[in-house]
């Protein structure tokens, strides 16, 4: 016979929440609900962080201990925000609430409970750059041969290792769709992966994915601490519920089915475009069907955006068919429609957007209140050349300024010494990038050229490479052939065409070998060819270049103080989440948006119709969309027509307004 004793909380609300006036219907009916699993679809600006921190305090009025509360988010911005909320609302109440991201809270357990997973209490965390030196000494260990064909830089091997932990594949697999020109090394890369875990563990050391590795592992190694960490959190909450990879998902649903069973995940099955880095769509897709009794609410009341943006919206991710269904509700009143505009080419794309961006500015909207979105970081070359040219003071959020970019520079570099054999620097960046040569050997090529009439014919003669080491000589040799052929094709090509056989040189197997996103970076180089095409002769394109200031890190755009304003120029994915007064999406054509590589999965079309209706829902007041009619890009060399989005041709005509832009004179020409 069990005897149950009643005691009162010492854990008293000191505050009041006046739901009714804070929240709507919906919102409220989440705030307040039971116990049990509960999935809430929050869309595009209905106020999810809003929800969540009303939560969680309302919880605390119901007699809930802060630390009985676990809160997990994906950044660490998230959970400082949504905490200092709670803490505003209860003034103070939620100090001992575990909340952060799902790496913090892992972390903070496994310092309690490391000898269980066979680990030491005091282990080391590897940042990126420790895991990526830790690959180095496994490949050493390895002994691989790279000297015929190149081995995947460190970067990428880490990249390949953790998307095996975060989709729960084998190696093989995730090459195979991942990286399949590596598709020869599985084996090594297997060897290596096995090596990296050992070196891992004997030096009580931990990567990020280890942090939930572990966390897993305790839970279902030892199910009295599960339990007894279940009976521990009454309450769980998870945010961007649609970001979660598989092993994050099974660590909070098995917390929750061990202990109190009040689950609450929170998120956009509609913003679900993460799959590139392991997150798992079924995660939100099938939470009721995994959980059985899911309450689910719907926060469909938009506070972000005008009613035409949203009846836009809406239409376009109707054509999704796994989904939770809902519609954006306007808070606003009306306002314009959405303006779809055909564009010649990429250059009057540029223009166009340029010179609408000013003409806003005039009107009164500062250009921080204003951002052009991309499907991919490459789509924004042009147009940073002619912010650039225009003075117009921009920010990147999708990586490095396009002309900063490592890749950009190395093909930069064959151009320079081919229209100036006599620039060292760009030598010796070139000779770095060939396996086994490193500062000392590419300072003694230098040596050896740098005297002569014409390094260039210097380093192709063939006496040159017989004093490398043995090691270097293939490679060296094949750098010397192609050298050779753009030496040749410099004689009577165009930039463009110059650079294009560039890419297609030996460069491209370093490029592969490298740097991870291998076709995003190729894309980047087929934009800068494109971006050549408006010059006549090598040495003006690299002329305009040094002058816009890219290359060498000066600052050309708009030259004020770090707090002067500017446009944001970012990637989808990196803008989820936020907002803008105006919002332009370029590159909305067939081949473009959405993308030929994503088309290949079977349910690619889909995810890339979400990244879409991201794009749209982060424009409060004004939305344009262009696409450009004319493909310059080799594929279609200026001859190819190209299509308009098929996530334009599906959404009915009455929804947007036909945008018109009459042809001016090329500009950009040089001599």
């Amino acid at each position: 016979m069990t005897r149950t004793f009643t005691i009162s909380s010492a854990h008293h609300a000191k505050f009041h929440l006046d739901l009714e006036r804070e929240l709507n219907d919906a919102q409220r009916a989440a705030v307040t609900c039971g116990d049990g699993p509960k999935l809430v679809i929050a869309g595009a600006g209905s106020g999810k962080t809003r929800t969540i921190t009303y939560r969680v305090a309302y919880l605390l009025t119901k007699g809930i201990l802060p630390v009985q509360i676990l809160l997990a988010t994906f950044t660490n911005k998230a959970a400082r925000e949504m905490l200092n909320r709670v803490e505003m609302l209860t003034g103070g109440d939620a100090v001992s609430i575990w909340g952060g991201t799902f790496h913090a809270i892992g972390n903070r357990i496994l310092r309690q409970h490391a000898p269980l997973v066979g680990l030491q209490s005091n282990y080391t965390i590897l940042d990126d750059e420790d895991q990526r030196e830790l690959l180095k000494v496994c490949v050493g260990d390895a002994k691989v041969k790279v000297e015929a064909k190149r081995f995947p830089a460190p970067a990428i091997v880490q990249d390949l290792i953790s998307m095996m932990f975060n989709t729960q594949r084998g190696m093989a697999s995730v090459v195979e769709e991942r990286t399949p020109h590596f598709g020869e090394w599985v084996p090594q890369l297997e060897d290596i992966a096995a090596r990296y875990e050992r070196k891992k563990r004997a030096a009580n050391a931990m990567d990020y994915d280890d942090l939930l590795r572990f966390w897993w592992l305790l839970l279902e190694r030892h199910p009295e601490v599960a339990k007894r960490l279940g009976g521990q959190f009454r309450h769980l909450l998870v945010d961007e519920y649609q970001d979660t990879n598989t092993i994050q998902a099974q660590i909070v649903e098995r917390m929750a089915h061990d202990g109190s069973g009040n689950l609450m995940v929170v998120g956009d099955d509609a913003q679900s475009i993460y799959k590139f880095r392991g997150a798992n769509y079924d995660n939100i897709l099938k939470f009721p069907e995994r959980n059985p009794g899911t309450e689910i609410f719907k926060l469909e009341m938009n506070y972000r955006s005008t009613p035409e943006i949203l009846e836009f919206t809406n239409a376009s991710i109707l054509h999704n068919h796994r989904q939770h269904r809902k519609t954006l509700v306007a808070q606003r009143t009306g306002g314009s429609l959405p303006v779809v505009i055909p564009i010649n080419d990429v250059y009057q794309e540029a223009t166009f957007v340029a010179e609408r961006i000013l003409q806003l500015r005039e009107d009164g909207i500062p250009l921080e209140d204003m951002a052009v979105l991309y499907r991919a970081h490459a789509h924004s070359s042009i147009l940073q050349a002619e912010l650039i040219k225009r003075n117009i003071p921009y920010d990147v959020r999708s990586g490095v300024r396009f002309f900063e970019q490592a890749h950009i520079k190395d093909v930069v570099a064959y151009l320079k010494v081919l229209d100036n054999p006599h620039d060292e620097i760009a030598w010796r960046r070139l000779w770095l990038m060939l396996p086994r040569i490193g500062p000392v050997t590419a300072a003694r090529l230098w040596e050896q050229i740098g005297t002569s009439m014409s390094p260039l014919d210097a380093i192709v003669a063939p006496a040159v490479g017989t004093a490398l080491p043995a090691a270097a000589q293939a490679a060296f040799k094949q750098f010397q052939a192609d050298l050779r052929a753009l030496k040749s094709a410099a004689e009577d090509r165009a930039p463009s065409e110059l650079m294009q056989s560039v890419i297609e040189s030996g460069y491209l197997e370093y490029l592969r070998a490298t740097y991870d996103n291998f076709q995003s970076r190729l894309e980047d180089l087929q934009q800068l060819a494109i971006f050549a095409r408006s010059y006549r002769s090598l040495r003006s394109l690299l002329s305009e270049l040094v002058l816009l200031g890219e290359l060498y890190g000066q600052d050309v755009t708009g030259g004020g103080s770090s707090d002067t304003e500017r446009l944001i120029l970012s990637s989808i994915h990196q803008a989820k989440g936020l907002e803008w007064r105006v919002v332009f999406l370029i590159r909305m054509c067939e081949g473009e948006f959405p993308s030929e590589l994503a088309l290949r999965d079977p349910d690619g079309e889909e995810e890339e119709r979400r990244i879409f209706y991201v794009a749209t829902t982060r424009a409060k007041d004004e939305l344009y969309i262009s696409h450009p009619l004319i493909d310059l890009s080799p594929r279609g060399n200026g001859q190819l027509l190209l299509q308009p989005s098929r996530f334009l041709r599906e959404i009915r005509f009455t929804l947007y307004e036909q945008g018109e832009v009459r042809s001016s004179p090329m500009y950009g020409q040089e001599d």
